[in-house]
């Protein structure tokens, strides 16, 4: 074989025993990504640009408020099995780390996501209460902040592999 063939699954130095994943789980992964983004430039625009012109800030943010519930719902139907499944198969610490960090910024995201939203709950249920000043901003800064932290983590997450190449392959050794 020479360098520029592909090798046949038979030549390969390893084989892969594991079944790649489903339609379904590929799908999820994709919306998931596809939400993530929307939802990280729509906050930005409402965090830096609402302020401008409020009345398209104000649908904006009600895209927002939709897209993260949907998002929280397709998260943690999503995540169990995520975890399940590659915990036991991740054989770098570095990724395991970086996996949990990322695991915790995502719930920081949608826990302060969700407890912003009980005003508005509370408003829809017949009362007026809002939090004190100071609760919203740091509410506001925490959601923000863990937000880019989350998306710093997605692409290290996304761009680390998080097994272990054989010994064979990492000599070079061919079979």
């Amino acid at each position: 074989m020479t360098s520029l063939q592909s090798p046949t699954h038979a030549q390969m130095p390893y084989a892969v025993t594991v079944r790649g994943p489903t339609r379904l789980a590929v799908r999820r992964t994709s919306l998931l990504t596809i939400l993530f983004a929307v939802l990280l430039g729509t906050g930005i625009y409402i965090e830096f640009l609402a302020a401008r012109n409020w009345n398209a800030g104000e649908a904006v943010l009600v895209l927002h408020i939709v897209l993260g519930l949907v998002c929280v719902a397709v998260f943690a139907s999503w995540i169990g099995p995520h975890v399940l499944h590659g915990l036991p198969k991740s054989q770098r610490p570095l990724f395991t780390w970086l996996s949990w960090l990322l695991l915790a910024s995502y719930l920081l995201v949608f826990g302060t996501g969700l407890v912003m939203i009980i005003p508005l709950a509370s408003y829809l249920a017949g009362r007026v209460w809002f939090f004190q000043f100071d609760t919203t901003g740091v509410l506001t800064f925490l959601h923000l902040w863990s937000a880019f932290a989350a998306a710093a983590g997605l692409f290290l997450h996304l761009l680390l592999r998080h097994w272990r190449k054989p010994a064979s392959v990492r000599r070079g050794a061919s079979s």
